[in-house]
This record gives structure tokens, sequence and C-alpha cells, in this order.
């Protein structure tokens, strides 16, 4: 049910989107099929919910700038150049061409302003028509760190910016855009990175935009490197710093795909430098400017973006010898891996006990749902007494529907779990729990796909309440204690902060109600830990998995709906909530990192509602910056 609140945020949407169409039909006809699409999806609910919580979420976000990460002169300045063991020159790359020329003197006056010296302003006019434009860059001659070169015809972003590259002599390159600017430590943030990671290869920092009078709002609090999101869309933007060696070995931005070129240079760059050599910022160090016709307005401003992009993945998954269905929907890009030729065999491991209307539902649900060529079902009895449920296993064993094994020990979640993974055929497990119903029949072939491919652990499916609001789509670690769920309760089709829970994308941990993981990756970090009965021993699999190099990610794509704890109880019940904490007390003893989640920003609560602002950030930034 759509809200009087749901309705005021979508009305701030709209007057948004309006406002940057004006009369333009191309663009109002967009703003029309976006929300029949939302409706048809059955999304449109959690659009507005969306909206509705991060109006709320970051409605001080001006008072936190001005505590936090307010724009002025940087405090303690020179002890942090003092303490840095090498300055390198950065050079920043700033292509122009017809922006209005008072942000393009702002853009430039944020790089004079910069708390770090060791810096090169490298601009490329690209043949822009406006005499004010050339008259400002004529201005900067007396500045022996400003270069500017003026090319004789226009050739897009990509060609101005890789002559700007040309110019460059820093051991690293920055990347700003003609109508945006900068922090005034955003490159003393990013060189105190560099020394803390002399490997790194690439940095990236958190940003927020600015409209034409520079009020900021709308933060991108990012998460550290997520290589599946990233395949979705751009995730990393700004403020982005290269090392010089790998951008000219990568050649630079590729031309023909204005829009989606930084994306592209991304993808590709992390290709070549691996993921240990990529590092976050967790800093906002860049103002991206909202101005009619600015893709931070609207990406239905640059129509041939939407071809770029598609380009930009069609070249990704050849390069790196993936196959995968391409498609575009209401939460962003969407790649659907092949399955391996041909379909592993996959055994769903239920434990259980008892409740045979919860078993029954649950396995009649995959059964009659599930699209997926070659599946056995293994349930592991917890010894089941009432007599309603013990037929009902001889059933589905005598008919060969499941093979039901025995487990006749005091509930042992772990134990469960590893007893039917070692007596599992099929080479990919999927733990699914007894209160799981299916009504998506793609759901097993969604987290095959993902589950299959090198590098990854876990893939999970987002659970649904039976009322449609959501349960779990991944666990953020720390939050709330030891670990806990973010938005619970949300309606269907909600995207989250920046959209990420629509999108495939990488979590650090994830409950096991409802997750794939092949059988050899299962049994190599020896299965779930026996000495967690009941509660944590799905994070604990997760951080193990982990330290064996693998990441685990959680699909919107595949649906499950979840009569959570229906079977066992919730943690009120005394005996096991004192178990539980005896548990979680253990996991955090052995586990005291994981008390920080790398991919929830600590710019971010870890108390409370997930993803509001902290205070203060958890980023040693304790007090003003200015």
């Amino acid at each position: 049910m759509i809200s009087s609140a749901h309705w005021r945020a979508g009305l701030r949407v709209l007057r948004r989107h309006l406002r940057y169409a004006g009369a333009n039909p191309r663009k109002l006809l967009w703003i029309a099929r976006r929300g029949v699409a939302l409706a048809r999806e059955g999304a449109l609910t959690g659009v507005l919910e969306r909206h509705r919580v991060e109006a709320a979420q970051y409605a001080d976000y001006t008072a936190w700038c001005a505590r936090y990460a307010a724009d002025g002169e940087v405090e303690d300045a020179a002890a942090r150049l003092a303490a840095l063991p090498a300055s390198p020159r950065v050079s920043i790359l700033l292509p122009v061409y017809d922006p209005p020329v008072r942000f393009l003197a702002a853009a430039i006056a944020s790089v004079r302003a910069q708390a770090y010296p060791a810096w090169e302003l490298c601009i490329v006019d690209d043949a822009s028509t406006h005499p004010a434009v050339a008259a400002l860059l004529d201005a900067q001659a007396g500045d022996a760190r400003v270069r500017v070169q003026r090319r004789a015809v226009n050739g897009g972003i990509a060609a101005a910016t890789n002559d700007a590259l040309a110019l460059a002599t820093g051991a690293f390159c920055a990347f700003l855009d003609h109508d945006d600017t900068l922090a005034p430590e955003a490159l003393l943030a990013m060189v105190e990175a560099i020394a803390a990671h002399p490997a790194a290869e690439l940095l990236f920092s958190d940003e927020d935009r600015q409209d034409e009078d520079g009020v900021r709002s709308q933060p991108f609090f990012k998460p550290a490197w997520d290589g599946e999101w990233l395949r979705t869309t751009n995730c990393v933007l700004h403020f982005m710093v290269v090392r010089t060696d790998l951008l000219r070995a990568l050649g630079g931005l590729r031309p023909g795909i204005d829009g989606a070129q930084d994306w592209d240079l991304v993808l590709r760059a992390e290709e070549r430098a691996g993921r240990a050599r990529i590092v976050h910022v967790p800093r906002v160090l860049y103002h991206w400017r909202m101005i009619a016709g600015s893709t931070a307005a609207a990406a239905y401003e640059k129509p041939a973006l939407v071809a770029a992009q598609r380009r930009v993945l069609e070249d990704t998954l050849a390069r790196r010898g993936e196959t995968a269905a391409i498609g575009h929907g209401t939460g962003g890009w969407r790649l659907r891996y092949a399955l391996p030729t041909p379909a592993p065999k996959v055994s769903i491991v239920i434990p259980t006990r008892d409740r045979v209307e919860l078993l029954r539902a649950c396995v009649e649900s995959i059964l009659a749902h599930t699209a997926y060529p070659d599946v056995e079902i293994v349930i592991v009895d917890n010894d089941t007494r009432e007599p309603a449920a013990r037929a009902y296993l001889a059933a589905l064993a005598s008919t060969g529907r499941a093979r039901v094994v025995a487990f006749a020990h005091p509930f042992n979640y772990s134990a469960l779990c590893n007893v039917g993974v070692h007596a599992a055929l099929g080479a990919v497990i999927a733990l699914v729990n007894n209160d799981i119903e299916v009504r998506d029949g793609d759901w097993l072939r969604e987290l095959v796909s993902l589950a299959t491919r090198p590098g990854i652990g876990l893939a999970g499916a987002t659970l649904y309440y039976p009322d449609g609001t959501l349960q779990h789509a991944g666990v953020v670690l720390g939050l709330n204690g030891v670990a806990d769920r973010p938005w619970i309760g949300t309606p269907h089709g909600y995207a989250g902060p920046y959209g990420r829970a629509r999108a495939v994308r990488e979590v650090s941990a994830m409950i096991t109600a409802g997750a794939v993981v092949l059988r050899e990756r299962y049994l190599a970090v020896g299965g779930m830990d026996e000495s967690l009965a009941v509660s944590c021993n799905d994070l604990d699999l997760c951080l193990r998995l982990a330290d064996h190099g693998l990441r685990h990610v959680i699909s919107p794509h595949a649906v499950l709906v979840h009569h959570e704890s229906a079977s066992r109880g919730y943690a009120d019940d005394p005996a096991n909530a004192a178990l539980a904490r005896d548990e979680e007390a253990r996991f955090a003893a052995r586990w005291p990192g994981a008390a920080t989640d790398p991919l929830y920003n600590p710019n971010l609560t870890s108390t409370g509602r997930a993803y509001d602002l902290a205070w203060p950030p958890r980023t040693g930034v304790t007090r003003r910056l200015a």
C-alpha cells in the first residue's frame, strides 16, 4: 500500500525530474515510461520507500558536513603534510568543453585551494565555442603548475582526457570534470592513502552532489571494492586517482563510449591491477554538479549513454571470457550468466524436525516451481517424532522425490548441514531452511550461475516475509552488535541507498536459509563449525570462505519466501537466547576484525537504522575538518 509519506516522496522526486526535463518531450516521455515500468514490476512502492528513507537519513547532511566534512581551510594540514613519507606529484586531468564559465572557474579554484601542494593541472579545451571559456583559460597562464592545451576540433571527453594525460608528469593522475569541485583535503587524503598502501594502483573516494548554488546533498558513501556491483553500474565514479603508469598501459580512456568511459576504465583497471591494489578512501572528497544536461541530474539527458554502457559490458565479458545475457530494468543493468555445460547437479539440503506443514510447503514448492534441470532434495531429519511428519518423510523417500538422512542428536544446525552436504551427490549445494517457500522458478538457476563462477563462495537469495516485505538481503557485520540485516520490513522493489539493494552485489556475510555454494568449496573449509550450534554459524562459514580468497554475493533476482524461525522458534526463548549469546561472544572473540564490515562505509552508523549518518564517523575524523 502506498502511504501519504510515499506519495510525498514521490512528488519530490517527480518535481526534481520535471525541473531538469523542462519542456523537452523526449525527457517527459522517459519519465512516463519509467513510472509505468516500475508499476509493472511491482516496484513502485519500493522505489518510493527508498526516496522517503533517504530523505530522512540525509536530512541532517548539511549539519553533518559542517561538523565533519566542511569545505574550507584544512585543519592540521601542516602536520599531515610533514608526516608523509613522500610527496608524489598528482596530475589532475581536466577536459573542458563549453561549461558555464562560473562552474569552470569554481573547478579550477578548488584545485588551487588544495592543502596538498604537489599537483599540476592539465587542462585540455576540446574546441570550446564560448569566448569566455578561452579567456578564463588564458588567465591561468601565470601559474607554472597549470598546463593548458587547445584542440583544433572537438573529439569528445575521452580524446580530451587522453590529451591531458599526455601532458601529465605526475606519478598519479586524478580526474576532475569541468563543472565539479574538489574538497580542499582531496589530494592530501589520497596521498595519505597512497602512503598507507604503497602498492595501490587505483584509489577512489566518497562524493556528494551540489546544485548550481553549491548547496551540497545526496552523499554517496561507498563500500570498499565491490566487483559485482561494478558490473551493473559505475559505483566508483569520483574522486578517482590512478597510477600514471597503469593509466598509460591501459591506453587511457577508450574513445567511442562517451558517458561510460570512466566505467570502462575502472573495469579494465581492475583486470590489470587486481582487487588488492584498489583502495577506497571513505571521505567526501568530490562534489558533483547537478545542472541541466549533466549526467548527475538525469541519465536520460545522454541519449547515447545506454548504448555506450551496453558496449562496456559486452567488451568486459569478452575480455574476461564470460558468457552472460545483458539486460536492463528498473534496477539498472543485469548480467544473466550462463550455466556451466552440462548444468551441474544441485543437492538441496534441508534440515528439519517435525512441523510437517512447513516441510511440505517447502518441498512441494521446490518440486512445483524450481526450473532447473538436475536437482536432488536431501532432507536431514533431526529425530522427527510427530506421526504426520514421519509419514510424510517416509512417503518422500519411498517415491524417490527426496532422500532422507537421519540425525538423531540434539539440535545443531551446523552439524545438520554438514551431514546433508556429506550425503549429497551434487557438485553444488543449496542450503535451504525448512521454512522456505519457492515462488520464483528461476531462483536456483540464478544462484548456481553465480556460485559456479571463479572466486565466489556463497551466492544468496533475497528473502521476503510472507507479507511481501524484505527479510534478508545480506548482513552488515558489526551493525547493532555482531551483525544485523539492513532494510528489514521494506516493501518489494526497495532499491536501498544508491540502488544497492536491487543489484547483484558483494556482501561480507549472509544467512544460509537460501544460499548456494560449490560442494568442494564448502568442504575445503571444513563445512560449518559444529561448536556453533545455533547462532553465527553461517557468519563464521562466510568469513572462513573469505579467508580462502572467496567473496559472497546476493542477488535480487533470486527470490524466496522465508517464514523466519518458524520451525525453531525465536531467540527470545530463554534457552535459545542464552545459547545464542554465548555463541555470539565466541564468534566475536574468534573474529575481532568482523566488528568492521569493509562493505559498509564508516561514515554510516553502526547502531540503529542501517545507512543513517554516523555521529561521529568511524574514519578517524572526530571534529570539524575546517
